[in-house]
């Protein structure tokens, strides 16, 4: 049967008729999408500097070193070509004006102080994420892409991104030992360490501010400050009056500091037992007299069995130096143990109302 012209034209009306209709509402499925994507990208603004925040316990430290004046002379030649990554406070400050935790840009932000006008804007990223998602970006910004972190930063910076993904799982913080070696194991990954190590810089953040300075100047050993981790409060402060008592004429070795955990567990660690422990002196406390032998007498007081032909040529002093050295050394931790020793033995022998706490 012949189709007429005007059926033709109907058919062929409908369907483009129906085509449009489908292709309005593809485009409307893609401005959606796009307005998706919109939404979903950090918002971008120009702030001025009083309205940022520094992050809540910020773990890093903002110093003018080194470091700072090379960043301070880049930006003022080039400024600052990165916006500063942010998350809003909720909270406005004294002029009204929305504030805003920095989480990237720390260090930037103190250049930007110092340098810039007050009427200076600066570029910020606003991030839609929780507080503990933003701890995470934040001791990641760091640990990932500054090359001089001190172990206390470090220690503290672990710690708080630890404790932030343990809430994101849904985990408690104080889990299991298993469950927290595999989290240590994880974090480790990230940075290149092992689970050990990361436990080693996680204990430099349960010491005082006070000691954890100590440790950053290198005045105290981070072994001796993760023996130190294991006192009280109470104790770590006392440890620190003594030390100033004393104008810091000693600091505690490890020896010293594990004689004073080891008492620290006992329940016997007071402030006498500190002061005896940090009275003994160490062998870098000691005035060394310097002998030198002759090469005949050393190679007659070296055992037959530890000078081979070969050795009759060389210079012996420095070895028998460090041999010196090293005996006196194991003298100073067992004369340190054993006062540790004699301490928690007179506390035994003590009436239960003259014990220490």
């Amino acid at each position: 049967m012949p189709v007429s012209q005007e059926s033709l034209r109907s058919a062929l009306g409908e369907i483009m008729q129906d085509s449009k209709i489908q292709e309005e509402k593809y485009a409307q499925i893609i401005t959606t999408q796009e307005q998706r994507d919109e939404t979903a990208m950090p918002e971008r603004l120009m702030i001025y500097p009083r309205q940022l925040v520094t992050f809540p316990n910020h773990p890093f430290y903002i110093l003018d070193d080194e470091d700072m004046k090379k960043l301070k002379e880049s930006i003022m030649h080039s400024g600052i070509r990165t916006p500063i990554e942010v998350i809003r406070t909720g909270e406005k400050n004294e002029h009204g004006e929305d504030t805003f935790y920095i989480v990237a840009g720390h260090r930037r932000t103190h250049v930007a102080r110092q340098i810039f006008p007050e009427n200076h804007r600066l570029e910020v990223r606003i991030h839609n994420m929780t507080m503990d998602e933003a701890v995470v970006a934040m001791t990641e910004s760091n640990l990932l892409t500054r090359e001089n972190i001190l172990p206390c930063e470090r220690g503290n910076a672990l710690r708080m991104e630890i404790e932030a993904r343990e809430r994101i799982s849904g985990r408690p913080e104080n889990g299991t030992t298993a469950r927290n070696v595999r989290t240590r194991d994880l974090i480790g990954e990230i940075y290149n360490m092992n689970g050990r190590n990361v436990q080693r810089y996680i204990r430099l953040s349960y010491l005082i501010p006070e000691l954890q300075k100590l440790v950053d100047e290198s005045k105290i050993g981070m072994v001796t400050g993760v023996e130190l981790s294991y006192l009280s409060e109470k104790e770590q402060r006392d440890v620190w009056d003594e030390m100033e008592l004393t104008a810091f004429e000693h600091y505690p070795s490890k020896a010293q500091a594990v004689s004073m955990r080891k008492l620290s567990k006992a329940g016997t660690l007071d402030m006498d037992a500190i002061v005896d422990i940090l009275e003994v002196e160490k062998p870098n406390q000691v005035d060394h007299i310097r002998y030198v032998p002759r090469k005949k007498d050393l190679l007659e007081q070296i055992p037959a069995y530890l000078k081979p032909e070969e050795w009759k040529d060389k210079d012996f002093s420095n070895f028998i130096e460090k041999a010196i050295e090293y005996y006196a050394s194991s003298l100073q931790e067992k004369h340190i143990q054993e006062t540790a020793e004699h301490l928690q033995e007179m506390n035994r022998n003590r009436k239960p109302w003259e014990r220490s706490i």
